[in-house]
């Protein structure tokens, strides 16, 4: 149950399994195993994907069918305010204007996910670097 869920919203969030691991900084195959249920999850990556998600972690379990408690409820009202304006400018343009729209966010989308991507590699190669130093 757990793996269909960590699926569901990731996708609902339209991120590959590679971009979702570079945000919860792990590899696309623990990903994989995740979703696939075979891994178990553990305890910080579920913390993790619990607060990018804005979910319990009972919801991505799969104990609870609630997704959010109180807490998560008043996070997104609060995140949703913040959208309204967008929100209605959007809904006040016209049918070919909220495609371009669309096609925007999807363009800086992809673009925000390869920047993360360039960033845990720099990161990957700075690690790499200090530990060699650190053998001498």
């Amino acid at each position: 149950m757990a793996e269909n869920r960590i699926r569901e919203l990731r996708k609902n969030h339209n991120l590959s399994q590679e971009a979702f691991s570079v945000i919860i900084d792990t590899t696309q195959q623990t990903v994989s195993r995740l979703e696939n249920g075979a891994h178990d999850i553990p305890s910080d990556l579920l913390i993790e994907m619990a607060g990018f998600f804005n979910v319990t972690t009972d919801y991505i379990l799969g104990i609870s069918d609630v997704k959010r408690d109180l807490k998560g409820q008043i996070r997104m009202n609060r995140e949703m305010d913040q959208c309204y304006d967008i929100v209605l400018r959007y809904l006040n343009l016209s049918d070919i204007n909220q495609k371009t729209f669309r096609v925007i966010l999807e363009r800086l989308e992809q673009a925000q996910r390869e920047s993360n991507e360039t960033q845990k590699n720099s990161r990957m190669k700075e690690d790499g670097k200090n530990a060699q130093n650190s053998d001498m």
